[in-house]
């Protein structure tokens, strides 16, 4: 008997390495992609300002994905205009947050498209969507996506709770931009 088999989908996407990690922050340009989900801003923007501060990098944007940086739906992908400020006036991304599956699909998403333009990127997860994160990372291309995992919930979370949780992730967010692990 002959078998004929039929591939039922396309093949999948090629893989990536993460882009080059810089040796040292200080100087840095450090961007936050915030998705619109609820204390995603608060939480990143607090992280981006902590790790500023100990390294000597600069905040140098803070914006939203849709376009324009007006808010978006999280379950897209970044505007092309965002991109490309990303790519002009950043050195280095955090975008997030990534805390339910599709904002999960596209906050990694975005990261890999950064990275493949050479820009460094981080997604700001939680411990109930890390796992989800790193099936979503090899899926897409790039299993080594750089990712911070904070606790979960960040929506509703008080701000001073995400404060401190940010403030301690400084240390993970430094390894993860200068050794991508």
């Amino acid at each position: 008997m002959t078998m004929i088999y039929l591939p039922d989908s396309a093949p999948g996407p090629e893989m990536s390495t993460l882009s080059a990690s810089p040796p040292s922050l200080s100087g840095a340009r450090i961007a936050v992609l915030d998705n619109g989900k609820p204390n995603a801003g608060v939480a990143m923007v607090r992280a981006a300002n902590t790790l500023a501060s100990r390294t000597g990098a600069t905040v140098s944007l803070v914006t939203k994905k849709g376009p324009q940086g007006q808010s978006a739906n999280a379950a897209e992908p970044m505007a092309r205009d965002i991109f490309e400020r990303l790519t002009d006036e950043a050195d280095l991304v955090i975008t997030g947050a990534a805390d339910c599956g599709s904002c999960t699909a596209y906050s990694v998403q975005d990261a890999i498209e950064l990275e493949r333009a050479g820009i460094p990127a981080v997604v700001m997860t939680t411990t109930m969507f890390e796992p989800i994160a790193t099936t979503l990372s090899a899926n897409f291309g790039l299993a080594d996506t750089r990712r911070l995992v904070m606790p979960h919930p960040i929506g509703g979370t008080d701000e001073a709770t995400l404060h401190q949780w940010a403030d301690a992730a400084t240390d993970q967010l430094i390894s993860l931009f200068t050794t991508g692990a």
